[in-house]
């Protein structure tokens, strides 16, 4: 069995309401027990519209990467999206293609394997569909992959920093979705102790959002 479902509160209700131009601009998605919370897509939606961030990375992908996708379309955009999941990346690839996203949208199948840089061992991505992501500028980073529960997954996200640190803008924004769990919360420790990184951690939202310290 997979995490248990989010229960919305009133910070997702609003920002269903917020997300409308999006979930109303293409066909239907199918919210699931995985997917990021309204709240917490808005924060990120919002970040991308009023900072003019137009490269952005996810790892992991779902409802979230069409809905951005959607967004950069709107504003001249670019999302790329790691997926380790073959059939789940197939989803997401007929979703965009269905909402005319294809070259808004790329999304990247990655199968998980042992990293050197993991915490209490949890496998990452391959190291080889990362070289098709952009090399630098990346202005949003957001990490909602690989799955942060079930056997020895707990801290799986940990790499993403360190990984791709070297590739972000300056200025860059990086989120954490499900902050608010415990392996969640010692990611962001790691990589505030070790990364350089200072993150807001938003209960409400149950995202981070983290800039370099130098960047304010």
């Amino acid at each position: 069995m997979g995490e248990q479902p989010h229960h919305w509160g009133w910070a997702d209700l609003h920002a269903w309401q917020v997300l409308r131009p999006l979930t109303e601009a293409g066909g239907y998605l199918p919210w699931s027990e995985g997917s990021m919370s309204p709240a917490g897509l808005a924060a990120v939606a919002n970040e991308v519209a009023y900072a003019e961030r137009r490269t952005i990375v996810e790892l992991g992908s779902g409802v979230s990467t069409v809905l951005l996708a959607r967004l950069a379309g709107q504003l001249g955009g670019r999302i790329w999206a790691v997926e380790h999941h073959p059939g789940w990346a197939g989803w997401v690839r007929r979703s965009l293609a269905r909402d005319g996203l294809g070259d808004v949208a790329t999304v990247l199948d990655a199968p998980l394997e042992p990293h050197p840089g993991a915490l209490g061992g949890a496998p990452w991505y391959a190291a080889a569909a990362l070289e098709e992501l952009p090399s630098d500028g990346i202005e949003l980073l957001l990490v909602d992959g690989p799955p942060g529960y079930g056997d020895g997954m707990a801290r799986s996200r940990y790499p993403a920093l360190p990984a791709l640190s070297g590739r972000l803008a300056d200025g860059a924004l990086v989120v954490l979705d499900d902050a608010q769990r415990e392996g969640e919360g010692q990611i962001l420790d790691a990589w505030e102790r070790d990364e350089g990184f200072t993150f807001d951690r938003r209960a409400a939202e149950r995202i981070a959002i983290g800039r370099r310290v130098e960047d304010g």
